[in-house]
């Protein structure tokens, strides 16, 4: 009955939208590279703990060193813009990952529901008490959402992603596209294809793009429980020659 009790007890810690707020503001760490790793929460804790962890050093090294190739075509119409596929190819460098997977630190972890998060570090790091503490994610949408911040000597870009059935896969998503976002305002090529047919008018977009992005950092994330989205903001140092590619 007591196990029972404490097993209670551990799953209210993290009910609801509680996050740790190393989660939500990963950018008030003071730490060289960190990463969050995700998983479903196993009966073992060992085992969610281990895949969270292998997925921080995944993301570890994308955020790294990320080469990103392909496009993205768009087709635009009075009645809107639909997306219409893409062809993206990510590469990163494997020998950083074998590297992260051998020395990377844990830092902390968290359950809630079916997920479980690991905070990972390629370098000695020191999370405040502060920032371990489980707060509830805000409701009131935060100002980045809609204004992309403009600080000197950064890029920064936004992801979202709806709430699937597994949160993860939403974080997941929503940071890739952030990724993908980012690369976009870094370098990018234009191809359109415009088609007049009297008052009314059509577009069809291809966006290609070749860049690589170094040294990224997730700064913001938030959910939005009313509509169901995931959003995760990334930064990075302007590059000095051009963003590569």
């Amino acid at each position: 009955m007591k196990s029972l009790s404490l097993l209670l007890i551990s799953a209210a810690v993290c009910f609801g939208q509680q996050y740790p707020r190393w989660f939500l503001d990963p950018e008030a760490l003071s730490c060289g590279s960190v990463a969050v790793g995700f998983s479903l929460s196993y009966f073992h804790t060992s085992s969610s703990d281990s895949i969270a962890f292998a997925d921080a050093c995944m993301n570890l090294s994308r955020l790294h060193y990320t080469e990103l190739t392909g496009g993205e075509a768009y087709w635009t119409t009075e009645a809107g813009v639909y997306w219409m596929g893409n062809n993206f190819k990510e590469k990163t460098d494997s020998t950083y990952l074998r590297d992260m997977l051998s020395r990377a630190e844990r830092l902390d972890s968290c359950t809630s529901g079916q997920m479980t998060i690991m905070l990972a570090a390629d370098d000695g790091c020191r999370i405040p008490d502060s920032l371990r503490s489980l707060v509830e994610c805000p409701e009131a949408q935060p100002d980045w959402v809609e204004n992309i911040p403009q600080i000197p000597g950064y890029i920064y870009a936004e992801g979202v992603a709806p709430q699937y059935f597994y949160e993860s896969s939403s974080w997941e998503t929503a940071e890739e596209r952030a990724m993908f976002n980012l690369a976009r305002s870094v370098k990018l090529s234009v191809e359109a294809l415009q088609k007049m047919n009297g008052s009314s008018g059509q577009e069809i977009r291809n966006e290609e793009i070749s860049v690589a992005l170094k040294d990224v950092r997730v700064a913001r994330r938030w959910r939005d429980a009313v509509r169901g989205l995931c959003y995760v903001l990334v930064r990075m140092l302007v590059p000095q020659s051009g963003g590569g590619g």
